[in-house]
């Protein structure tokens, strides 16, 4: 209804009150003085009600109060005016809010100049005076309407349309000025004020779930900051320490007033405490999430981390956002061709130690290690890695969780423990095809990548083959010890082959002792110089093939190993020894004009080629080849950069070299130069430094597409990364310096760029 219609129909309501007393006074009855009495006090009462200026207050209805005005109420309530008087006191209201606008507009134009947010509370304190000062006489209407709920409505409606849309930030930073900080402790009165006047203006109602966001913004956000790359120690308790010590006393400002009873704050608090904590608790667990890729790495330092997420699993059940976000992040950081193997395996094996510690039924496991084993077991070089730990005494994963060796489990035909009292129902979110079982150890797991264990024990074979035969000095203590581990893993019947090398370990020491004993007695059958070779004598049939080669020691080197096969033949005439002559290492002596070199850890076919220098000076790549036995040229020029670099041999081009009795200019002419291992994939001599790199450079050339691919795939890469990836490249057997080098004569091109550590392709060669 309109004003005019409301006035419109006082109006007719008055006529008809004056027609009925015109009608009284027809009859003689004297009743003109009430009919202008009530019309003076019905004008009497209107302008107490006007709505009026603030700063009018004084001048306003002065000494009139509420028991002045009650008979003049009741008059108006017999002649049934009170309702349309009631409709019109709450129109002059609607017409007159402008000035409260105008306060209002005054105060936020101040407020989003200084940003100080005490203007916000003087703003509502204002605009709750407005409202005491124009509902002075309301109270009268109540005991015949409901005048004071209306009033209180339509004010209501008034502030929430009159308030401009920066009020939200402003309400916002007025109840954030309300929180506890380390900085600045609770101030009670203050917020005690503050939510008593939003709630006497009906805002906490109105805005009820925006303080809701505010808190659970405010307590997320400290959370974040306290609890974020913290992985040390555990802090979900510390968190609710803080939570009940700092935030329920100001929930119980905020949303309990002073007439409530305190079985009604209890009420009122314990259920908000209780949301807002579960808000806290769930916003560590996606934190703890988030981190999950990175945690695992830092296993088992990180373990108090991992406590923590386990309890606000239990309690927020966020396993599904966990499994997504960890699969996720490993995929991306992990499951690339740029990971190494070894590195794979163990985060694979931090996953697993931390996956048991939050979900003991295995059930997290089975979802997130799939993609895991699936890339492993695509991966060429997975089970050697595996068993390159394993036959090292001191591998990563060789002892389970609690250092207990166990014989290996098959985890393809795990069977259920009846007599397990500790028994529990399979997780309600576990996928499909998992079936509860007793955690297997790390071993187990990783053998069971594989449908069989038999690949295993071929590799494992392989390796310990390779070690047993690169070992010096015969010391095969460590190898014993970790056979025998070996054997409880695997079983006794699976290692006979492993037995049998090592046996012939054993005996190859006996073996090498007598022979030298008996050489140094003097024995009558043989020579008595002493013999300068250690062999390994191998069983053919038992030991994993060993690379042959056609190389034929000549010269001091053929004498020596036709003495000690004599030797041998008296020792064990039912046996007969065939040397490798590609296998091993040679400790030699050089004595030239000027110097004498002692060098260590040389290939056979390195003396081989310097033995042949001993017979004439010059040779070429043909004829070293030939007398050889028709070795390969790389490997004889290979060789020959080795004695190029210690000075021994130079180069006269045309694939023609020449040995050095006397050092060139440039090189110190030392007595004895102490031992060295043997480095064979050094530059060649007689270059400068920048002519190597180019040399080098050229060689990498062919790899240029791999890298600008690697480059274009990924936008940036560090150099070890780069060099990792090629390794998967054919026939890449180059250095990382060499790489680096390689790398840097593009930058010169102008085809990379080196920044921030990694190096990145420009964007015109793209």
């Amino acid at each position: 209804m309109d004003a005019s219609s409301s006035i419109q129909s006082l109006e007719n309501q008055i006529r008809l009150i004056f027609a009925t007393h015109e009608e009284r006074l027809a009859r003689g009855a004297a009743d003109q003085l009430g009919v202008e009495g009530f019309a003076n006090s019905f004008d009497y009462v209107r302008d107490c009600l006007r709505p009026f200026h603030l700063r009018d207050r004084d001048k306003h209805a002065p000494g009139v109060t509420q028991a002045t005005l009650q008979p003049y109420f009741k008059d108006i309530y017999l002649n049934r005016l009170i309702g349309s008087l009631l409709e019109w006191f709450l129109q002059e209201v609607r017409e007159n809010q402008h000035m409260i606008t105008d306060d209002i507009n005054t105060f936020m134009a101040e407020y989003e100049s200084s940003g100080d947010v005490d203007l916000i509370h003087r703003m509502l304190l204002r605009v709750l005076e407005w409202w005491e000062a124009w509902g002075t006489y309301v109270p009268l209407f109540n005991q015949y309407l409901e005048g004071g709920s209306a009033y209180r409505r339509i004010c209501s409606i008034h502030l929430n349309s009159s308030l401009p849309s920066s009020f939200r930030r402003a309400f916002r930073q007025l109840v954030l000025s309300t929180f506890p900080t380390e900085s600045k402790p609770q101030d009670t009165e203050r917020t005690k004020a503050i939510f008593t006047t939003l709630g006497n203006l009906g805002l906490l109602t109105d805005h009820e779930h925006l303080v809701g966001s505010i808190l659970k913004d405010f307590t997320t956000e400290h959370l974040v900051t306290r609890c974020a790359k913290e992985w040390s120690r555990p802090l979900w308790g510390e968190m609710k320490e803080w939570f009940n010590t700092d935030i329920i006393p100001w929930v119980e400002l905020a949303y309990t007033r002073h007439w409530m009873k305190p079985t009604d704050t209890r009420a009122v608090v314990e259920p908000v405490a209780a949301k807002y904590q579960w808000h806290m608790c769930e916003a560590l667990a996606q934190l703890r999430i988030s981190e999950i890729f990175d945690i695992i790495v830092d296993y088992p330092d990180s373990t108090p981390a991992i406590m923590d997420l386990k309890e606000c699993l239990f309690q927020t059940g966020a396993r599904k956002e966990l499994v997504q976000t960890l699969r996720a992040s490993t995929k991306k950081r992990l499951l690339h061709p740029g990971a190494d193997t070894k590195d794979i395996i163990t985060q694979y094996i931090s996953t697993i130690r931390c996956l048991r510690v939050l979900d003991p039924m295995g059930s997290l496991l089975f979802s997130v290690a799939d993609p895991i084993r699936q890339y492993l077991r695509d991966r060429p070089d997975t089970i050697r890695t595996i068993v390159q730990n394993l036959i090292e005494p001191k591998g990563e994963f060789a002892s389970s969780d609690d250092g207990e060796v166990r014989p290996l489990q098959d985890t393809q035909h795990l069977s259920d423990d009846y007599g397990d009292f500790g028994w529990m129902p399979e997780p309600a979110d576990a996928d499909a095809a998992f079936r509860t079982t007793k955690p297997t150890d790390i071993i187990s797991t990783l053998v069971s990548i594989y449908d069989s264990k038999d690949i295993f024990i071929k590799e494992l074979q392989t390796l310990l083959s390779k070690r047993l035969l690169e070992l010096k000095g015969q010391e095969y203590e460590a190898e014993i010890r970790n056979l025998e581990i070996l054997k409880l893993r695997f079983g006794d019947a699976a290692l006979q082959v492993c037995d049998v090398m090592m046996k012939d370990i054993a005996d190859s020491r006996r073996a090498n002792q007598q022979i030298h004993n008996t050489r140094r007695r003097g024995d009558p059958g043989g020579v008595v110089e002493d013999l300068p070779v250690t062999a390994t004598i191998i069983s053919r049939l038992f030991w994993p093939s060993v690379p042959s080669s056609p190389l034929v020691m000549p010269g001091q080197f053929r004498r020596y190993q036709e003495r000690y096969a004599e030797s041998f033949a008296r020792y064990k005439p039912d046996r007969k020894i065939r040397f490798l002559s590609n296998v091993g290492t040679i400790d030699l002596d050089l004595e030239l004009s000027d110097r004498t070199l002692s060098v260590s850890d040389v290939t056979p076919i390195q003396a081989a080629i310097v033995e042949l220098f001993s017979e004439q000076d010059i040779w070429s790549t043909d004829d070293l080849v030939e007398r050889l036995g028709g070795v390969d040229i790389p490997s004889v020029d290979k060789a020959l950069e080795f004695w190029m670099d210690h000075g021994v041999v130079t180069s006269l081009g045309n694939k023609m070299y020449q040995l050095l009795e006397v050092a060139e200019e440039g090189r110190p002419k030392a007595a004895r130069q102490p031992k060295r291992p043997a480095i064979t994939d050094e530059p060649a001599q007689g270059m400068s430094t920048g002519q190597q790199q180019e040399q080098q450079a050229e060689q990498m050339r062919v790899y240029w597409q791999f890298i600008q691919g690697m480059l274009t795939n990924f936008q940036s890469l560090p150099t070890d990364r780069i060099h990792t990836m090629l390794k998967f490249a054919q026939d890449y057997n180059q250095t990382r310096e060499q790489l680096a080098s390689f790398l840097e004569a593009l930058k010169r091109e102008g085809l990379v760029d080196f920044r921030d550590g990694a190096w990145r392709l420009l964007r015109d060669v793209r």
